[in-house]
């Protein structure tokens, strides 16, 4: 059976206003629900969006450090309730992991987490993992700074088979597609390579701390320790049960 750790960013889960887009969410559970009741798959979630989900509820938009905090304090129970509601119509339970990257780094800390998200898998529970945004600061201690990084230590943690980066790209292009016509999609990366990185540039866009560099950043270390990630747009409708047929998408980085 293997095991497939699939990062949802914050784009995916956003409005054009700032709000949670619940219909996408909606359709990204159904779609991870087909991949598990093939019954030869196995999915750990790392999901951004609680910040986006306490900002709506708050009705602000988070400046400082503490504000951002609060929002994500108010916006992770939101967030799980809405994953809650749609994985239990299909029958499914979820498991709630907040993490920290000083303490991924203690080994026994780091060997807890791994044994609670086996224990939720064994008993077909979905794990859904997101940095613990409302302790977690530069000042207090390193952060991740993105959930593609968390996404790819968990990946590694776990020994996954693939780890599926879902982005608003369909994947990596020879330049910005947003700004440049003659972008071409890259189907396949051997390696992430010096001038793989330089092909991208990521630019703050208020909403997202992560973009296409961060991500293949998260591939390469992924991809040293043996794991096949694929970078894809998470607006296809058929993204993740294309899997099932062994159809992907979007970039596949790793031999």
């Amino acid at each position: 059976m293997q095991l497939v750790v699939i990062k949802i960013g914050t784009n995916l889960l956003t409005t054009s206003d700032r709000k949670l887009d619940v219909n996408h969410l909606r359709q990204l559970v159904l779609q991870v629900g087909a991949l598990i009741q093939r019954g030869d798959t196995r999915v750990v979630l790392v999901s951004s969006g609680a910040i986006t989900c306490g900002s709506e509820a708050l009705g602000v938009i988070p400046v400082t450090i503490q504000d951002k905090q609060a929002a994500a304090s108010v916006g992770q129970v939101l967030l799980m309730q809405e994953y809650s509601r749609w994985f239990n119509q299909l029958g499914m339970l979820v498991g709630q992991i907040l993490l920290t990257k000083d303490g991924l780094e203690h080994p026994l800390a780091s060997q807890n987490a791994i044994n609670t998200i086996h224990c939720l898998l064994e008993n077909r529970i979905i794990p859904i993992i997101n940095e613990n945004d409302s302790v977690a600061t530069n000042e207090i201690g390193p952060k991740f700074g993105d959930n593609d990084e968390l996404s790819s230590v968990v990946a590694q943690l776990l020994h996954a088979d693939q780890l599926v980066l879902l982005s608003d790209v369909d994947g990596v292009y020879t330049h910005n597609p947003k700004t440049n016509a003659d972008a071409i999609r890259i189907d396949r990366i051997p390696a992430i390579t010096q001038e793989v990185l330089q092909l991208v540039q990521d630019i703050e866009n208020g909403r997202s701390r992560g973009g296409m560099r961060s991500k293949l950043l998260a591939a390469q270390s992924a991809v040293m320790s043996g794991i096949r990630v694929i970078i894809a747009d998470g607006r296809c409708p058929t993204v993740l049960t294309d899997l099932c047929l062994g159809i992907t998408h979007g970039t596949v980085i790793g031999e």
